[in-house]
C-alpha cells in the first residue's frame, strides 16, 4: 500500500506523553478526530468496484504510543493498492495520496484546537 510520513508525528508523540493525562485524551481525540476525516475523505474517494475495499479502511488507535494510523488492515483486501498506485494497464488513482495530503493540512490545528480548549 501507498505509504507516507507524516514529519513531526514522534515530537508529537512525546509531546503528548508528558502532558498531563485530560490533556493528552484531548490530543488522542484530536488524531482521532483528523484520522476520522482522513478515513471519510479517502472513503469517498477511493476506487469502487463491490466496496468491499473501501469499507475495509479503517481506524485503529494505539494510546501507549499516542498513534492513529487509518489504512486496509485486511489482507484479503491486498488489491486496493492497485487503484491507488496504478498497474501497467490502469492509471493510477491516489484517492489516499490525496486524502493524506488534504488531512495534512489540518491535522495540526484539529489537534491544537482540542488541547488549547482545556487551557481556557
Amino acid at each position: 500500500m501507498s505509504k507516507v510520513r507524516i514529519e513531526g508525528m514522534g515530537q508529537l508523540r512525546r509531546a503528548l506523553r508528558r502532558l498531563p493525562a485530560e490533556i493528552a485524551a484531548e490530543g488522542m481525540a484530536g488524531l482521532r478526530e483528523a484520522a476520522e476525516d482522513l478515513r471519510e475523505d479517502w472513503y469517498t474517494a477511493a476506487a469502487y468496484d463491490t466496496g468491499a475495499g473501501r469499507e475495509g479502511i479503517d481506524i485503529r488507535e494505539d494510546r501507549k504510543d499516542a498513534a492513529v494510523e487509518v489504512g486496509i488492515f485486511d489482507p484479503d483486501l491486498y488489491y486496493m493498492v492497485f487503484p491507488e498506485e496504478g498497474t501497467t494497464s490502469q492509471a493510477a488513482q491516489p484517492a489516499l495520496a490525496e486524502a493524506i495530503v488534504r488531512a495534512q493540512q489540518r491535522i495540526a490545528g484539529t489537534v491544537g484546537r482540542r488541547i488549547s480548549k482545556r487551557y481556557r
